[in-house]
């Protein structure tokens, strides 16, 4: 008997860990919902396995999200998430070239209308403040936020002029771009789907510019050069139709010239862009083989990062790190463990 108790409760605890995962996902928690999930999953508990692999592929861990959807079609689920990832991705920039070549987008509409008119500098002004926050801080640290600001503006579309449409889409902007921050790419890209779809209704080419470019390093980020150079290309064209000058960085030294530059143009709440570019000095000087440069620009990238909650800029670190062991600088390994040995 007291077996069978201990099991019932062992059941009804997994029960409760799958509820609370499903309560994080609809908060958009996804990491905390893959941890209940994967508690879930392992017990074999009805559909963990495919919510563990939906939340995961949002998250951009294809590798354990295929894991676990072959496990769930192996229980009879069906196969509807496999490259799921993929499939966004494709999606997406089948709706950029639609959006670049002008063509008419406008798809989808607010659940609800507006209460009443908001005036486009306030939400301008909210942008802004919650853009300064995510440069200092980081994305996770204000995601959550921005998601509630977007939600708050979008009904204005409705009321529809180009001021307008601009507006709500740099909130979406800046949504997609604190998900990706976050580590959550597939959460990103439905808000740069609809900053594109806003702002070609603007008819606003140097914002098209901007949500592709951010939306070519996500993708780079996670992996995915091919989708990320499409990105770029389209992203060309609407900076060329704006009149937009895009350069690239031929080799480590020109961009150690170019960051030099930039660097030092950052304000002091632009923590974040700060120390990415520090990151960047650092890897460039190492693969132009001037060791202490690279962990001299290291040191001083973990020190801008000491306030931050950015999963790009640690795995910015991470790839440091790993340049460096490879170079074997292990003074610059030993800056950057202290980074994450803090966060333990």
């Amino acid at each position: 008997m007291s077996e069978l108790l201990r099991e019932f409760e062992f059941d009804e605890e997994v029960e409760r860990t799958y509820r609370a995962g499903e309560a994080a996902e609809r908060a958009g928690r996804l990491r905390e919902a893959a941890v209940c999930f994967r508690v879930a999953a392992d017990q074999q508990l009805g559909d963990a396995a495919v919510r563990l692999a939906r939340v995961l592929f949002a998250l951009g861990e294809a590798t354990e999200a295929a894991h676990w959807h072959r496990l769930a079609v192996a229980d009879g689920f069906a196969e509807e998430l496999v490259e799921a990832d993929v499939q966004a991705r494709q999606r997406f920039l089948e709706h950029a070239a639609r959006i670049t070549v002008g063509a008419p987008t406008f798809d989808w509409l607010p659940a609800s209308p507006p209460v009443e008119r908001m005036d486009v500098q306030r939400i301008q002004a909210r942008t802004r403040a919650l853009r300064s926050l995510d440069q200092r801080y980081g994305g996770m640290a204000c995601h959550t936020a921005v998601a509630e600001h977007v939600a708050a503006v979008e009904p204005q579309i409705m009321l529809g002029d180009a001021e307008t449409w601009t507006a709500v889409a740099e909130a979406h902007e800046l949504a997609g771009w604190t998900a990706f921050d976050s580590g959550m790419p597939g959460v990103a890209l439905p808000h740069f789907e609809r900053a594109l779809t806003l702002a070609r209704q603007a008819e606003n080419e140097e914002l098209i510019a901007s949500v592709l470019t951010r939306a070519g390093r996500m993708f780079l980020h996670h992996n995915a050069p091919e989708d990320a150079l499409k990105a770029f290309q389209l992203g060309f064209v609407a900076a060329h139709n704006s009149w937009t000058d895009h350069r690239t960085l031929p080799d480590p030294q020109t961009a150690i010239t170019s960051l030099t530059t930039t660097v030092e143009t950052y304000r002091a709440e632009q923590v974040r862009a700060r120390a990415i570019a520090l990151t960047a000095l650092a890897r460039n000087h190492l693969a132009a083989g001037d060791v202490d440069a690279a962990s001299d620009f290291g040191a001083h990238a973990v020190a801008a990062a000491a306030t931050l909650r950015s999963a790009r800029v640690d795995d910015q670190l991470r790839w440091l790190a790993e340049e460096a062991r490879a170079a074997g600088a292990s003074a610059l390994v030993e800056h950057i463990s202290t980074r994450f040995a803090r966060c333990v």
